[in-house]
């Protein structure tokens, strides 16, 4: 992913006046699926941002699809804490979307420059988060792609939190949602539930996993499974618990200190089994409101909050049946079953280093 506007002499969309009304400047994003570039709508004249797809890939009729009824979900959320969409269309073969435009950086370059941050501040910048999540819950939608990279922080004085990329979004039906497509796992790997390693399925629960782990990452500055291979960290998801984040920041100080309620807050997000999360941003959402009125008066220790947001203990049987879709390594180590492999196999092809497997464009300015 690329950050930053970037201006590319050989890239043909610049200057070009898509379905003419919208003029397309530099590009301030890149992914595997799309670039996003800074336009300005000469209709309205306002600056928006442009999602659009590479080409070749507007031109796969299901994919297309896919990308306009995702886009029109997208569109049902109205919300302040949630990047608006204002428009799609496709123009000679080029399938784009158009998106309030934010200028400003990530939750992700806030966590490289301020994280292990103090606790009242990290719930202060996840609460935001789910907050757009509680509105798109509600309205019936999944995001399946939350990661510091799709949380935008405005530059203006007073801008609040907006989180990004509901492109992915998919509307909740009767059944959960299959979220593997093509062989390509959607979502990023430091920050997919379990389930949607072992059989990618996904509803609001994986949203509230990979909110937990954000909120880890925002307390602790590190992601909380790490491996030398996407697959590695896709499995480690599966197969251990997130650890507390007061077993990582270690400081005397006491704004840092991370009481155990805040702990268990993370854990009971975070449970690998999805019946033992919250269950869906609503819930966290007042969980941490909770958790951040008992920092803001300045408790530090209280049984019965531990009590409340503590997930339920796991026993030994319910942790092999956990795990029955997995098989022994002959080493004696554990690997994927057939089906894990499966859904985990296009993250063989992403950069090891960033750990994820990119099924579209985020809004990358680190």
């Amino acid at each position: 992913m690329n950050s930053g506007p970037e201006r590319d002499t050989d890239d043909p969309l610049i200057g070009r006046l898509l379905d003419g009304r919208y003029r397309i400047g530099d590009r301030i994003a890149r992914g595997g699926m799309a670039g996003v570039y800074e336009a300005v709508d000469v209709r309205l004249d306002r600056t928006v941002a442009v999602k659009v797809m590479h080409p070749g890939l507007g031109d796969d009729g299901d994919f297309a699809e896919r990308f306009v009824r995702e886009a029109k979900h997208a569109a049902r959320l109205s919300h302040p804490n949630v990047v608006a969409v204002y428009d799609q269309g496709e123009e000679r073969g080029t399938v784009f979307l158009v998106m309030e435009y934010v200028p400003g950086h990530t939750l992700r370059d806030v966590i490289r420059q301020q994280a292990p941050m103090p606790p009242l501040k990290a719930l202060s910048l996840i609460e935001p988060v789910l907050a757009a999540l509680a509105a798109a819950h509600q309205a019936g939608l999944i995001h399946r792609d939350i990661k510091p990279e799709n949380v935008l922080i405005p530059d203006a004085p007073g801008g609040v939190p907006k989180v990004a990329d509901f492109g992915l979004a998919k509307a909740i039906s009767a059944d959960t949602q299959h979220t593997a497509t093509g062989g390509v796992l959607i979502g990023t790997v430091s920050y997919l539930a379990p389930e949607l390693v072992v059989d990618g399925r996904a509803d609001t629960r994986a949203d509230v996993y990979a909110a937990g782990v954000v909120l880890f990452e925002l307390l602790t500055g590190k992601k909380p499974h790490e491996g030398e291979s996407p697959i590695q960290v896709a499995y480690k998801h599966v197969h251990e618990d997130v650890p507390p984040p007061s077993s990582i920041v270690t400081s005397t100080e006491p704004e840092l200190r991370i009481p155990a309620y805040l702990d268990a807050l993370v854990a009971r997000a975070t449970a690998r089994d999805r019946e033992h999360r919250a269950a869906d941003a609503r819930v966290l959402l007042h969980q941490v409101r909770r958790v951040r009125q008992a920092l803001a008066d300045g408790v530090l220790d209280d049984p019965e909050l531990v009590a409340d947001l503590a997930p339920p203990a796991v026993t030994a049987q319910q942790e092999a049946q956990f795990h029955e879709d997995t098989t022994p390594d002959p080493l004696g180590s554990q690997r994927p079953a057939a089906a894990t492999t499966t859904a985990v196999a296009a993250a063989v092809a992403a950069d090891p280093a960033r750990a994820h497997v990119e099924a579209t464009t985020t809004f990358d300015r680190s």
